[in-house]
């Protein structure tokens, strides 16, 4: 299975890097606007804002796949 770290969790509770926003959220044809209990599917294409562009990489490792062999 492939995954990230915020894929099935509502967004209220990632924890992003300091001057991070998630603004929206694009699955298929759909645009959610970023609410607390949205949940971050497999699939999804996430839009973020960083005010920071020192934090990027921080935001990098919190969204990269991991690949999970069993």
């Amino acid at each position: 299975a492939q995954s990230s770290k915020v894929v099935g969790r509502a967004i209220g509770a990632i924890d992003l890097p300091r001057g991070t926003t998630i603004g929206a959220i694009v699955r298929g044809k759909e645009v959610l606007i970023a609410h607390d209990d949205v949940v971050v599917e497999s699939g999804d294409h996430v839009i973020l804002f960083v005010i920071d562009k020192r934090r990027l990489r921080d935001v990098e490792r919190l969204f990269q796949v991991g690949l999970t062999f069993f």
